[in-house]
């Protein structure tokens, strides 16, 4: 026990002073005053007094003496302020947010085990802390969340279900979790807009704390309210900057203007204060392709790999597994393996619709694009027969180019809208500029992959708004004239500017310099290879763990077999379009397309994280959860647990009891 409020030496000889002057107080004796009465009786009586009329007395049993006794020790030790350091969690309703993302994965605690497995000791801790009344809640996340459990006092609940939380291979993102977590605690407000009543509050708010077990790898949180969420983050992971090195991008690159070239290119990046030195191992198929020992990545940076795979350019007739690996151990394995595939080619088919056009036409029949892709030229007025119809809603298309028209209904396959809209919500253009300058384009986009805009002139063009979270690719001035969104599984790109234009005088101008650009051309095939699906090479891009798969077989199976990497095997009907979508790919490998089991592989599909954020193994000291930032603490603070109130409670019972002792005269 602790005492917090200590005395000044006078203060102890005061209270040390008081139970002895109590005592003296039952030693003392009465002094009588002497009164003369004619009375035998009275003579008697005060004969009687007499013999206890002197200064002293022998000290009786009295239980008002034991009772004041009492009251005097417990209001001095209520004085001293008694305590003792607790381990009890103050709050009676608690959130633990349990990030399973990848980066939880690394063996890099003070224990040797995983972040997540060491977060649910601590959760678990936690829970045993909670008083029997108190009441919580369990959220998983990663790039998406899940509630385990809602609110429950159930203890051994609570710790089976934060053991029942397992490791995912996916990135990190805690929005989905916050809202959930919100939910309770900030009530939405409902009302009528055609009511004079005021709004109101559809639930009563509970307030409740928020722990957060993270290493703080998460995407932005822009404004989030906490309201009556108290949060607390707890840092998981070594206070130092873990060594790791992983692989954070593997893709092969197929260049259409060479038949014979073929490379795989990987980026390896090291999260660590120090520069280290790997070695790394490619494999087709289970043979090594090469092997370097003495790969240097400097410290908190990337190094960039470049593997020759020209010997399996030509004449591939079956899909092959590559496999790239750093050979050396470190905290966090799941970034050391990366995977692609070298599927077959399938030649894709793009319908060009388009009127008067020759730039676009001559740029989507070059000898490049007609290796890849089939692609059929027609007018708009193609666009109201029933052939277009039919063909367009079963699938038959991988790609539709709309040039300055658009349909009555959207086709089943990706789209791209030249200077015209899709007949969804969310697509609208907005102000026209003349000329527009272009300021900016996003060069990450697979679309966008060596095209330069700099020097590009564009006469006319008109602002595009998409829908919610659809990236610009091209940016002017005055906004986005070239953006990206996905519509159930298919992507449309809207572009705002037309290539010609027909003047009053039915001359046909050209709108941009753009096309005498080698960029065009090289921009046309992008689209050909990204939307439409065309490659000598297939699916080399690979997905993430989680990412739902959209596969195009090589025939039309009425159902597939996927062969996962743990060996389960998992059936898919067709959709309408006789394409598939996989949904079941959770880990990182290699997955095998069959028409039906044991039967020949169609084509393969890689899955990887291969994420820097996830790789960047650095613990996050603090959170910004919208517009507050939250400090890390990494081990819970004890709370002092104080006992003075519940002697002063003791001390008023004991003052009670001799109140009515004395007035009731009863004797013990």
């Amino acid at each position: 026990m602790n005492w917090m409020n200590a005395l000044a030496p006078w203060q102890w000889i005061i209270m040390a002073l008081i139970p002895p002057l109590i005592l003296m107080l039952y030693f003392l004796k009465l002094r009588r005053v002497p009164v003369e009465v004619p009375s035998t009786y009275l003579w008697t009586k005060t004969i009687e007094d007499l013999n206890v009329n002197s200064l002293w007395q022998k000290l009786r049993k009295n239980l008002l003496l034991f009772l004041q006794l009492l009251l005097t020790l417990l209001l001095c030790i209520a004085c001293l302020g008694p305590g003792c350091e607790s381990t009890e969690i103050e709050g009676d309703r608690f959130i633990f947010l349990v990030d399973q993302s990848a980066s939880m994965s690394a063996t890099d605690t003070e224990t040797g085990q995983t972040r997540l497995e060491f977060a649910k000791d601590e959760i678990s801790n936690i829970i045993d802390a909670m008083d029997r009344t108190d009441s919580a809640m369990i959220i998983a996340f990663s790039d998406r969340s899940r509630p385990i459990q809602s609110y429950t006092t159930n203890k051994s609940e609570l710790k089976a279900k934060i053991r029942s939380i397992v490791q995912t291979e996916r990135g990190s993102d805690i929005n989905e979790a916050l809202i959930a977590a919100s939910g309770l605690a900030n009530p939405t407000r409902t009302g009528d807009k055609n009511s004079n009543i005021a709004d109101v509050v559809v639930a009563d708010a509970l307030p409740a704390v928020m722990y957060i077990f993270s290493d703080g790898a998460i995407k932005e949180v822009p404004d989030f309210f906490l309201g009556n969420l108290t949060p607390e983050y707890k840092p998981m992971g070594s206070l130092d900057p873990p060594h790791n090195v992983g692989i954070t991008a593997l893709s092969v690159s197929d260049p259409l203007e060479s038949e014979k070239e073929l490379q795989a290119f990987a980026r390896l990046f090291n999260s660590d204060d120090e520069d280290h030195v790997v070695s790394v191992t490619l494999k087709v198929d289970g043979v090594t392709i090469d092997a370097s020992s003495g790969v240097e990545v400097p410290r908190n940076n990337s190094t960039s790999l470049a593997f020759d795979l020209s010997g399996f350019a030509a004449g591939l007739d079956e899909p092959r597994k590559v496999v790239l690996s750093i050979d050396d151990e470190d905290v966090y394995m799941q970034d050391n393996v990366a995977y692609t595939v070298l599927n077959p080619p399938r030649q894709s088919n793009v319908l060009l619709v388009s009127q008067d056009n020759d730039y676009l036409k001559i740029a989507c029949t070059t000898g490049a694009v007609a290796e890849i892709a089939n692609v059929i030229l027609e007018s708009p007025e193609f666009l109201k027969t029933q052939e277009y119809k039919e063909q367009s809603t079963l699938g038959f298309y991988d790609l539709i180019i709309y040039d300055r028209c658009a349909p009555e209904t959207m086709p089943i396959c990706n789209t791209v809208f030249w200077d015209s809209l899709p007949v969804t919500k969310g697509w609208s253009f907005g102000e026209s500029k003349e000329p527009t300058p272009v300021v900016d384009s996003d060069k990450s986009h697979p679309l966008m992959f060596a095209i330069q805009m700099d020097s590009v002139d564009i006469l006319k063009s008109r602002i595009v708004e998409g829908p919610r979270g659809s990236p610009s690719l091209v940016d002017s001035t005055v906004g986005s004239i070239m953006r990206v969104g996905t519509r159930a599984g298919f992507q449309d790109l809207v572009i705002g500017f037309p290539i010609t234009e027909i003047d009053e005088s039915l001359d046909i101008n050209v709108n941009t310099s753009w096309v005498m650009k080698l960029s065009f051309p090289l921009f046309i095939q992008n689209m050909m290879v990204h939307l439409g699906g065309a490659s000598r090479i297939r699916n080399a891009r690979g997905s993430k763990p989680g990412d739902l798969l959209q596969i195009k077989a090589m025939m039309p199976y009425p159902s597939i077999a996927i062969k996962g990497p743990s060996g389960s095997e998992d059936k898919v009907s067709a959709r309408p379009d006789n394409s598939f979508i996989y949904s079941g790919a959770k880990k990182s490998g290699i997955y095998e397309v069959r028409g039906q089991s044991n039967s020949e592989i169609d084509q393969m599909l890689s899955v990887n994280l291969m994420d820097r954020v996830e790789s960047n193994l650095t613990v996050r000291e603090n959170l910004e959860l919208g517009y507050e930032k939250v400090e890390g603490e990494r081990t819970r603070q004890p709370t002092r647990k104080e006992y003075w109130t519940w002697l002063l409670l003791g001390a008023l019972g004991v003052l009670l009891l001799e109140w009515y002792i004395f007035n009731r005269r009863v004797f013990i």
